[in-house]
């Protein structure tokens, strides 16, 4: 029994470091004006876990409604394909409700980079609850190459609709690539993706499963560029201001000259005609420095 009850605090206690680690790498890029410890926490527990409780039952009913078996999910037929894709659209659809949630309950969208940071901290919390139900069932050996494997590409399919979202909620209202129509088609994108990936460890081959690791570097390394791109966008920087080094540039630098980072995103921020401030957000309706209305941006 005591056995038993130590076995369980390892679990809790792996579990949480793997929360940790994965949590600390995402709030690096919260470095401007950062969301309050507590909140995150509160967004990755309920907003996680409210996508994780919604995805279960829409996959248990599907399942179902296909007659398939728990045991026989992993089973290589066309009902477990069905399911396969299924599953990749359904868990990215209720991740995107628990970022609802998590932006309703804790989370302010004051810059652009926090629409990327909500999908990112539920997508978190949803993959350490998963991994919590595969510890309870195979064991706490399997929560390593969980953490390593499943979590970043969690993380990396909630990536591609937060990016979606930041531009649905922050780029130029009415031009192309910049409306809800944009969030709900990277939405689509991003259960298409773990639809995919769903299909290939199924169905394919180790070799498969490799191309699938290969795609999944790309794809956090593209979130990785995204999130740089709307850090640069980010109202609370200074003109000229480098978002990566923190150094001043003069006002009108396209790039930091000390490392290069892109200082201006033309899709986030535009220049005051009046008074030349060059860090308006698209969407303003008047300069933040001299306060002159701004003509509205399609």
């Amino acid at each position: 029994m005591l056995t038993r009850v130590n076995d369980g605090w390892v679990t809790v206690g792996a579990l949480l470091l793997g929360a940790l680690v994965w949590l600390a790498l995402v709030r690096r890029y919260d470095r401007l004006h950062p969301q309050a410890t507590g909140r995150l926490v509160g967004a990755l527990v309920l907003g996680g876990g409210l996508a994780l409780a919604l995805a279960t039952l829409g996959n248990e009913a599907f399942a179902a409604l296909l007659g398939l078996k728990a045991g026989a999910i992993g089973a290589r037929t066309g009902q477990t394909v069905v399911f396969a894709l299924f599953a990749g659209l359904n868990e990215e659809l209720c991740k995107a409700l628990g970022a609802a949630l998590a932006v309703r309950l804790f989370l302010r969208l004051d810059e652009p980079v926090d629409a990327m940071l909500a999908a990112l901290t539920v997508a978190l919390g949803f993959a350490v609850g998963e991994n919590a139900l595969y510890a309870q069932q195979y064991g706490r050996e399997v929560l390593l190459v969980r953490f390593l494997w499943p979590v970043p590409a969690h993380l990396a399919y909630a990536a591609v609709w937060g990016y979606g979202l930041a531009r649905a909620r922050f780029g130029p209202p009415g031009a192309p690539g910049s409306g809800w129509r944009t969030f709900a088609t990277s939405l689509v994108g991003a259960g298409l993706l773990h639809a995919t990936a769903n299909l290939v460890l199924l169905l394919g081959p180790n070799a498969a499963a490799l191309v699938g690791l290969s795609a999944l570097v790309g794809l956090l390394w593209l979130a990785h560029q995204h999130l740089l791109r709307l850090v640069a966008a980010s109202p609370y920087l200074e003109p000229g201001e480098c978002p990566e080094c923190r150094n001043l540039n003069p006002d009108d630098s396209p790039v930091c000259v000390y490392c290069g980072t892109t200082l201006r995103d033309p899709d986030f921020v535009r220049s005051c005609p009046s008074c030349a401030f060059p860090r308006v957000p698209i969407r303003a309706t008047a300069c933040p420095r001299c306060h002159a209305p701004l003509p509205h941006t399609a």
